[in-house]
């Protein structure tokens, strides 16, 4: 088995497990919008159940909708990201690194769809009065996944691609084979 497969077997599960595992500690232990400062002024626990996509995203759709789309949205990245495994080369390990992230990340939120019918958020940072959108383990496996597969777009380099194999060139029009042969191959 190639290295790149290690990635997907070690981490994907691995993330998964901490994503969901810390999301039933915040479920079970937290009441809905409850905040605990971890470190004054930049980093707090809050509890929120974003029933939309990222940054809150469709949070209006009506719950019929929702799963369905949610989950389609899902197993599209799911198969794209089964798709761009297959694809990267046996020796990769950046790319192989990113996908795996990217893959427990939305496995971890599709989960939480099922079981709860919402993504349970609950890192918030910020910096003095400006907060960012409060996230979860997977929405950070997922945003550094993206990190790292535009790094390994922008700076790994692929093999030049072999020449094509020349062709002899065709004699001139009116020229007289005999005085002028082919080229040879």
């Amino acid at each position: 088995m190639s290295r790149k497969y290690w990635f997907l077997i070690l981490l994907t599960p691995f993330l998964v497990a901490v994503d969901q595992g810390s999301k039933t500690v915040v479920e079970n232990s937290f009441s809905y919008a409850a905040r605990m400062d971890v470190i004054p002024g930049l980093l707090n626990l809050v509890y929120v159940q974003n029933k939309g996509m990222a940054f809150g995203m469709l949070n209006e759709l009506p719950k019929v909708w929702r799963l369905p789309l949610f989950l389609g949205i899902s197993v599209l990245a799911i198969v794209i990201i089964g798709h761009l495994f297959r694809q990267t080369p046996a020796r990769a390990a950046l790319m192989p690194a990113a996908l795996a992230l990217i893959l427990s990340g939305a496995i971890g939120n599709l989960l939480d769809r099922f079981r709860w019918g919402y993504v349970v958020d609950f890192i918030q940072v910020h910096f003095r009065q400006h907060y960012w959108p409060t996230f979860n383990v997977a929405d950070s496996a997922i945003t550094v996944g993206i990190a790292l597969l535009v790094l390994d777009t922008l700076f790994t380099k692929e093999p030049p691609a072999a020449a094509p194999a020349e062709t002899p060139a065709a004699p001139e029009p009116g020229a007289n084979p005999e005085t002028h042969p082919p080229n040879p191959p």
